[in-house]
């Protein structure tokens, strides 16, 4: 599949968009939406593009916010699709302090909800992805080798975003979010100085199109300077929404970790 065409479809998902890389021999899943967009993703594939969803052939996710990731385990049970994500993508929500930042993450994807005037619905999903595939910094998508998975830690310590070079799509996934025209950092931003690195490693990739979660998509947009902003914007003090919520993201073990040894280091 590594030359060939593909055809790129955006649903409109409960609280973010889902894309879809449509090829001849299978389809590419970026992200799986919420638990509750998979009856979207279902409706799509069988009433849009005329397509089993088996012929799903990957579902490479960023990070595991319910908004990317509450689907995944699902389809993959309903139709043996498999998943690929960092290498440490597990590690987020592991232990008891894991279950509890799951919990108030799903909760802060619930605000978005009613922020979007959408009604509740359910967020539950798994904390323990057990993906197919482990990705690293740089890796191809297995089945799908013309898109490549970049390791860009700040909001997580796992996010991902995936770049496809001959057409210059990028998935950043929720490393710019667009909102009424206003391009905002993601809600938390735990790791400013990693963040700052991967808007970085992100312009230079020199991307032509930007493919938002949240905002849809940014065309024939000087993408470099748009990156070189949002890493500019992270010297901008907190407001006091961007201060809850980041007291509300530190209790996975991994950012607990993490945050105790910037700490060390600084004192």
């Amino acid at each position: 599949m590594s030359s060939a065409p593909f055809k790129m479809h955006q649903i409109d998902g409960y609280i973010e968009s889902i894309f879809l890389m449509e090829y001849s021999d299978g389809i590419l899943l970026l992200d799986s939406g919420c638990y509750n967009d998979i009856p979207l993703i279902e409706n799509y594939c069988l009433q849009v593009l005329r397509r089993p969803l088996q012929d799903i052939r990957l579902i490479a996710i960023s990070h595991m916010h319910p908004d990317h990731c509450g689907g995944a385990a699902v389809l993959r049970q309903k139709y043996g699709i498999p998943i690929a994500a960092h290498h440490q993508v597990d590690l987020w929500y592991t232990g008891f302090g894991g279950v509890l930042q799951q919990l108030l993450d799903r909760c802060m994807a619930f605000f978005v909800a009613r922020h979007k005037h959408r009604k509740w619905q359910r967020l539950s999903y798994r904390r323990i992805l057990n993906p197919d595939y482990l990705l690293d910094d740089g890796d191809p998508l297995p089945l799908f080798p013309d898109w490549q998975a970049w390791h860009v830690p700040g909001h997580t310590l796992h996010d991902l975003i995936f770049f496809h070079q001959q057409s210059g799509f990028l998935y950043v996934a929720d490393l710019i979010c667009q909102v009424r025209g206003d391009h905002r950092h993601p809600l938390p931003i735990l790791f400013p100085d990693q963040m700052a690195a991967s808007y970085d490693k992100a312009a230079a990739l020199k991307a032509s199109t930007l493919l938002l979660a949240h905002g849809g998509i940014i065309a024939d947009a000087n993408n470099a300077e748009l990156f070189a902003y949002m890493k500019n914007k992270l010297l901008s003090p907190p407001n006091q929404m961007t201060r809850r919520v980041y007291r509300m993201s530190v209790y996975s073990p991994e950012a607990r970790k993490k945050l105790n040894r910037q700490r060390q280091e600084l004192s």
